[in-house]
């Protein structure tokens, strides 16, 4: 999953968008069911349907052809396997508490892979935009720090 990480985390060099404090949206059904649906697509190594799910700053402007054969390349020969996802609520981001235009999605992530066959636990933070009339994710970032996990996912570690 790591090799999978670094990969997917080469091709998002978005600026940060997260708040200071979350402040949970008034309506992010919508961008929380791309997470979901993104992350649904990877599972089942559907990089074609996945695609639908991002923007053009994540794919750094590929086709959906050649984005689909790269992330093919990071998942399959590292044998990546997403077993469990836990996709919270939406979170306001750039001050838009209704989530009209952006929005933060936090996702807890069990996965693993050649290098990993005992899986890891991994807090994950979407930025999601609304491009056009689709939401999109713009940005996943895997937070490290234990202050920003806390921060975004609150008792997180005590349940673990």
């Amino acid at each position: 999953m790591k090799f999978a990480l670094c990969f997917f985390a080469c091709l998002s060099f978005t600026s940060s968008v997260y708040a200071a404090d979350p402040v949970r949206c008034t309506d992010g059904s919508e961008a929380r069911a791309a997470v979901m649906d993104y992350l649904s697509a990877m599972h089942n190594n559907h990089f074609t349907q996945a695609y639908d799910y991002v923007s053009s700053s994540m794919t750094d402007g590929r086709s959906r052809e050649q984005w689909s054969e790269l992330q093919a390349k990071a998942y399959r020969p590292g044998k990546v396997q997403i077993y469990s996802v836990d996709v919270r609520s939406a979170l306001a981001a750039d001050g838009d508490a209704a989530c009209t235009k952006a929005a933060i999605v936090p996702n807890v992530l069990s996965s693993k892979d050649k290098l990993n066959e005992h899986g890891l636990v991994e807090f994950e933070i979407y930025t999601v935009k609304l491009v056009g009339d689709r939401w999109a994710i713009d940005e996943q970032r895997t937070l490290f720090e234990e202050a920003e996990v806390d921060m975004w996912f609150p008792s997180a570690r005590s349940t673990q």
